[in-house]
């Protein structure tokens, strides 16, 4: 089987997930090509589509649905919109992957891609199934309006809002969020912090993601006296050495800063809590390996639906600023009753082969 994978934005959940399902998928000897939105602009895209594509198309896609629609007024006028010239040019590269690729199926990973397929299965035809895989613990707006052939969804719990939108039944698949065999590590916590150089005796603490990372660190160590606890955090944007942000924690000993090709997963099996900006993939790792979590300040819609299922249901703790993260972190780290509360509730939260799941149903046509 030949499958194409269609990503959003450029982050590190969907990154993650894409990778999940090529892995399973590979396993049983298909071929996968991922392909990311600002790919499909073509080669050397100017500086304006990038950004249009960046901060309007992608967090905005219904509008691909609309200005593809009304392509005709907007030419017959003469008026010129950089969203609708982003939108036809990914249209069209879009449109020869799937001529020449000959994929059995196509995966979007980010509701932009979704509504680009939709409108490219009104112009010509394609036999791939198209399917939806949700990145997030969340229901996504506007997916009614899609002609996708399954939605492949993060909890059972979100099924009766997308039925309220009006998506078939028989369309949507409670599958879990897809998670690469890579994210994990088998060390245990002592082993890992001696590979990692990190004290034992003392709390370690893990950001790989926040919105605002230095306000996530500042906010620990205003509460972590002397050299009582350490803080691992991956920097924003891949900082180089001389970046502000690894300039600014340089001379702190409680502090680690971490480059996002650095061994990750065994800075996760290392530190005793894990402090993220609610996305949808990292916070069902920290569930399937059972990590205490506390989920950091964010203004993404969807990013706070994953922080209310997980809070819900005491998978995580979630706070609206970061200096109420930090004392619920270090409050965390103090209880180990909590902790093992937190992890229980886990266990069955999150599944932990979602690929696997959503591979075989394309397969067999069951989960």
């Amino acid at each position: 089987m030949r499958t194409l994978i269609l990503t959003g934005p450029d982050h590190e959940g969907q990154q993650a997930v894409a990778r999940a399902l090529k892995q399973s998928l590979a396993a049983l000897g298909d071929s996968v090509l991922i392909v990311g939105a600002l790919a499909l602009l073509g080669p050397h895209p100017s500086l304006s589509q990038t950004r249009t594509m960046e901060l309007e198309a992608l967090p905005k896609p219904r509008s691909f649905a609309f200005l593809s629609a009304h392509s005709s007024f907007l030419r017959a006028r003469k008026r010129k919109s950089l969203v609708y010239e982003v939108n036809e040019r990914y249209a069209e590269h879009l449109r020869t992957l799937l001529k020449e690729g000959e994929f059995d199926a196509v995966l979007c990973l980010h509701r932009y891609p979704a509504e680009a397929v939709t409108h490219l299965r009104k112009t010509f035809t394609f036999s791939a199934r198209c399917c939806y895989v949700s990145c997030d613990f969340a229901c996504v707006p506007f997916l009614e309006e899609t002609t996708l052939d399954h939605f492949f969804i993060a909890d059972e719990s979100f099924a009766d809002a997308y039925l309220k939108r009006g998506i078939a039944a028989k369309k949507i698949v409670p599958a879990g969020i897809p998670l690469p065999a890579d994210w994990f590590s088998k060390a245990d916590r002592a082993d890992a912090r001696a590979l990692l150089n990190l004290p034992q005796g003392v709390p370690c603490y893990f950001i790989p993601n926040a919105a605002d990372p230095e306000a996530a660190v500042t906010a620990l160590l205003d509460r972590i006296t002397n050299d009582s606890g350490r803080i691992c955090v991956v920097a924003p944007d891949g900082a180089p050495p001389r970046s502000p942000f690894v300039a600014r924690f340089a001379g702190d000993i409680r502090v680690a800063v971490l480059a996002p090709e650095e061994r990750l997963p065994l800075y996760r099996a290392a530190c005793d809590i894990l402090l993220t900006a609610p996305s949808g993939a990292i916070s069902a790792a920290a569930a399937v390996s059972g990590m205490p979590l506390v989920h950091l300040p964010s203004n993404d819609a969807f990013e706070a639906q994953t922080a209310r299922f997980f809070s819900s249901r005491n998978m995580s703790l979630s706070a609206e600023t970061y200096e109420t993260a930090a004392a619920l972190a270090l409050k965390l780290v103090k209880n180990a009753e909590s902790r093992e509360t937190m992890r229980a509730s886990q266990q069955n939260g999150c599944v932990a082969d979602a690929s696997q799941r959503i591979v075989r149903f394309l397969h067999e046509g069951r989960v």
